[in-house]
């Protein structure tokens, strides 16, 4: 009974489409599209690998060529414009250090200051040379940049005593000239890298020995005197000036 029974109700209702046919007063219904999915009539885009377009045929009826990659505008050719302008804007853009504060310029001036009128009035005072170029350069670094490697007291020192010994070395054997005193002061590269004690300043002092010609105990006065008067003038402005921190280490 149940199998009849199916049977007549295929029979009443018999299998068709879904959907009824279009007709003028029934227009046929596009199927509303599932988000995420695409029709199955789309085709894939063209690709740079593909030969030909089919859609690119020319009026003749003949397959025309792809264009070539380079005219595609290839991510890589992008990207290889945006390292271009990032390079040209490095290449504008100032690599210079930020400004410091007006307070920071106030303070290093006063320090320079402070430390050439020491170094000056125990020269007028001593006597002795202690207001030459090298001397007052270290001063000058001690103000300036007081926790700067080459402004501590271990680079002062070394410094100045290793750039002596070694421009008066070179200037014993090849006399006072101009050319002594250049390859004493480029020697005294050595001895400031070896001690662990670079300052610029003492390539000033071989320098100015390879000139002169000066007495052995150039080392002692005014090198030593002028070493130490610069130190002290550091360390007295590092107590009086709370933002001028001196020295930073001893050896």
């Amino acid at each position: 009974m149940p199998h009849r029974q199916r049977k007549r109700r295929h029979a009443d209702h018999p299998a068709g489409p879904s959907h009824p046919a279009p007709s003028p007063d029934h227009p046929a219904v596009t199927p509303r599209r599932v988000r995420g999915t695409a029709p199955a009539d789309v085709r894939r885009p063209l690709r740079p690998g593909d030969a030909t377009a089919p859609e690119a045929a020319d009026l003749k009826g003949g397959p025309r060529p792809l264009a070539e990659p380079s005219s595609l505008g290839s991510r890589g050719e992008r990207t290889g414009g945006h390292r271009g302008l990032l390079a040209l804007r490095s290449a504008i853009v100032s690599g210079a250090p930020a400004r410091v504060p007006v307070r920071t310029v106030v303070t290093a001036t006063g320090a320079a200051l402070a430390a050439l009128l020491v170094l000056a009035g125990v020269a007028r005072v001593s006597g002795l040379a202690l207001f030459a170029l090298p001397f007052v350069a270290s001063a000058a670094i001690v103000a300036l940049a007081p926790a700067a490697p080459f402004a501590q007291p271990r680079s002062v020192v070394l410094g100045h005593a290793g750039a002596t010994v070694v421009a008066l070395a070179v200037t014993a054997v090849g006399g006072p000239s101009i050319w002594t005193a250049a390859v004493a002061a480029a020697l005294t590269t050595a001895p400031m890298l070896l001690l662990r004690a670079p300052h610029p300043p003492a390539a000033a002092t071989a320098a100015l020995i390879g000139l002169t010609a000066p007495a052995p105990w150039y080392l002692l006065t005014p090198v030593a005197v002028a070493s130490a008067v610069v130190i002290a003038s550091g360390v007295l402005l590092g107590r009086l000036l709370p933002a001028h921190r001196y020295p930073a280490y001893w050896l």
